[in-house]
């Protein structure tokens, strides 16, 4: 008769999924839901040869962080570049939530958008701190310095910058959730960022309209 300690074994089985994990794993990698330890490893014991029959996992779809360029493309040039705020806070909501990175996104986020200088700041500090752990997956990737200094300097290729960082994003992604499909069609906040983009322009066009109106009423 074996006698299998759960503490012993490498990797346990998901509660809800049946999937095979990591025996320290918090969180299932495959259907998402948080482990209660005291829980998941008395399930795990029970399972060690055998999978969940009726998980009970929620049965709500996830994507990868994967973006397609072609999608990516679209959504800089509909917007005027406006995306890119909303780049920046999902990747920098990534950061906190997937690697447990302590700041404030919506702090930077507004820095990111509206502040001189400190506008620099956290867009190095994006792309340094997720430069690191995108190297350590031993991908070839971006040189932080170089892409904010082009990105300064040298007019009209910063679409080219976002495009070069998202293609490393991309090939991270691609390793490290390479069960999830990528998602095609535009999500819910790069609808809104297209909806305020079409706001602003309209918005303007109509002053500009007004303004040549109450030039030539006024000669």
């Amino acid at each position: 008769m074996n006698n299998l300690d759960p503490n012993d074994q490498k990797t346990k089985f998901c509660i809800y999924c049946g999937k095979k994990i990591p025996i320290n794993a918090k969180k299932c990698s495959y259907c998402f839901q948080w482990l209660d330890d005291e829980i998941s490893s008395e399930k795990s014991y029970n399972n060690i040869n055998t999978r969940v029959a009726t998980p009970s996992y929620k049965n709500n779809e996830e994507y990868s962080k994967i973006i397609p360029m072609r999608r990516f493309y679209l959504l800089m040039i509909l917007t005027m570049g406006l995306y890119s705020i909303y780049w920046f806070y999902k990747n920098s909501s990534y950061l906190r939530d997937e690697f447990g990175k302590d700041i404030s996104v919506g702090l930077r986020t507004l820095a990111f958008a509206i502040i001189p200088i400190a506008n620099i700041i956290v867009f190095y500090e994006l792309l340094n701190e997720m430069e690191r752990i995108i190297k350590k997956k031993g991908i070839e990737t971006y040189s932080s310095g170089l892409n904010i200094l082009i990105w300064l300097f040298v007019p009209f290729v910063g679409m080219w910058v976002y495009i070069n960082i998202q293609e490393s994003f991309n090939d991270f992604w691609r390793i490290q959730e390479p069960h999830l499909p990528v998602r095609r069609e535009f999500d819910n906040g790069e609808i809104l960022v297209m909806v305020f983009t079409t706001m602003i322009l309209s918005a303007l066009v109509l002053l500009y309209i007004f303004f040549l109106v109450y030039i030539l009423s006024n000669p």
